[in-house]
């Protein structure tokens, strides 16, 4: 049975719009996975990065996947690496970055993947972009929706990039 996946695609080097629909048509071809609908891309400063850092467009993938959790992410890893992230030190520019944000209701924490994402309710990038495909999406472990964890001065961190949102029906 499939689990409903939402992933955050996030780059800060080189042609970044390029990087992030690199990763969607990797993600299209994904074995097991189906994109569901796609967010608009939004503008962020670089956190918990150097000053100089360039800033990061972010765009959250909603998809139905029908492995386990830690096969996803052994195949964002291979897309990553695939795209050119060399680096996977934290606070590093890059290239690409795809991060899983849910699956579905698990709740888990192992060495190498936590579900829910750790840190998603303290960043607006992720947050703003999963709102903006489904609004009354509520988290797992606060039963709150995410809608809730974002306050206006988050929200006006994010800028609106590009405002196309996707979604297969």
């Amino acid at each position: 049975m499939a689990e409903t996946v939402y992933l955050l695609l996030g780059s800060n080097l080189g042609h970044r719009e390029r990087h992030l629909a690199a990763a969607l048509d990797r993600l299209e071809e994904l074995e097991g996975f189906e994109v569901v609908a796609s967010s608009p891309i939004y503008l962020s400063d670089a956190v918990d990065m150097p000053e100089d850092s360039p800033s990061f467009l972010n765009q959250v993938i909603k998809g139905e996947y029908q492995y386990p959790a830690r096969e996803l992410l052994h195949s964002l890893e291979k897309i990553e690496s695939d795209l050119g992230r060399t680096d996977k030190t934290k606070n590093q520019s890059r290239t690409i970055d795809i991060d899983i944000l849910l699956f579905g209701e698990q709740q888990f924490e192992r060495d190498d993947l936590t579900i829910p994402h750790p840190r998603l309710l303290e960043r607006p990038f992720a947050l703003v972009p999963l709102v903006a495909i489904d609004p009354d999406l509520t988290h797992p472990v606060t039963g709150r929706p995410f809608a809730d964890h974002i306050d206006s001065r988050d929200a006006e961190q994010i800028l609106l990039y590009k405002d196309h949102v996707s979604r297969n029906v």
